[in-house]
């Protein structure tokens, strides 16, 4: 330790601990918040890669053949909706998400023709809203049809409900 001595008095360790100790908070506080944006910033790519993933499943339910009338990407057979199951989906189309969808009949018809499938057990239209989410969630809806015959052909809505 060096001590320095003029004619206004000693100097020493304990002048520079007040600096040190300021130095330090300062580096501190700066590492903190460049970890604290770099990680927001890290979530955000995650939250827009799921999101991604999400569109690309929803791509892959809007052109699934097994539900299709026609191989006409958007429009629904009744009758094809209403055989297919949540397990032969799932195969199909492997997403690696949880997810619920729903064709949900939006025509001033009197019958309507809803359907409903989800890869975790127990969720439906009625409590879709009260499951637990993990760190994203991601609702896509997009205008589709439901073929019922050659003269009725009801407007309809697709809703997937992704989440992880």
């Amino acid at each position: 330790m060096m001590i320095f001595t003029n004619e206004e008095g000693t100097s020493g360790f304990f002048e520079e601990i007040v600096l040190f100790a300021v130095v330090s908070i300062l580096f501190v506080a700066t590492l903190t918040v460049a970890v604290y944006y770099g990680s927001l910033k890290e979530a955000e790519y995650e939250k827009v890669e799921f999101t991604n993933q999400v569109y690309n499943f929803v791509n892959k339910v809007r052109g699934y053949e097994p539900l299709l009338h026609n191989s006409v990407e958007g429009l629904y057979d009744y009758h094809k909706i209403k055989a297919v199951s949540s397990e032969e989906l799932s195969k199909a189309l492997t997403p690696n998400f949880n997810y619920y969808i729903a064709i949900i009949d939006a025509s001033d018809y009197i019958i309507k023709y809803n359907a409903s499938w989800s890869n975790v057990p127990g969720v439906t239209g009625d409590n879709v809203g009260d499951v637990t989410y993990g760190y994203y969630k991601v609702v896509v809806t997009y205008p589709v049809n439901i073929w019922v015959n050659d003269h009725e052909i009801h407007a309809a809505k697709l809703e997937v409900v992704g989440w992880k």
